[in-house]
């Protein structure tokens, strides 16, 4: 999220929430902060309830029709690849590379899909299949 499109970290989450029809109060955030990584400024956001944090996660797939022009209406004229919302998960460096290995096998067309709850992984083969926990390569590996 650029960071000339708010004026407060908080007022940030708050309304990303409202945009997702999530309830998120001042109350609900234990810590925020800015990442300054590689190409982006990312926030880092703690809630002091797991349920506030697992009903935002649960709603990013609706980010795909958001933008920060949505959110945020006076950030109107950013481009389209600054338009993209992204909520996710702050990952250990191990889970992270198991992720980017999954993310990997479903460009290849491996699996259908895979994502992350709770810092746990998952992966499924076919559209109709159930989701299998991934908890090491080799688990990846015998898809």
């Amino acid at each position: 999220m650029p960071e000339n499109a708010y004026e407060l970290t908080e007022e940030l989450v708050i309304r990303v929430g409202e945009a997702l029809n999530v309830e998120i109060k001042p109350d609900d955030i234990e810590i925020l902060h800015k990442l300054k990584r590689k190409n982006t400024k990312a926030v880092i956001v703690k809630f002091l309830s797991r349920k506030v944090k697992s009903r935002l996660y649960k709603q990013r797939t609706k980010l795909k029709d958001l933008k920060i022009s949505n959110v945020f209406p006076s950030y109107a004229n950013a481009t389209q690849e600054e338009q993209r919302i992204f909520i996710n998960e702050n990952l250990t460096d191990y889970r992270r590379e198991l992720f980017l290995k999954a993310n990997n096998m479903k460009k290849n067309q491996i699996i259908i899909s895979a994502w992350t709850m709770d810092g746990k992984l998952f992966m499924k083969t076919s559209p109709d299949g159930k989701p299998v926990r991934v908890y090491c390569d080799r688990d990846s590996e015998e898809l």
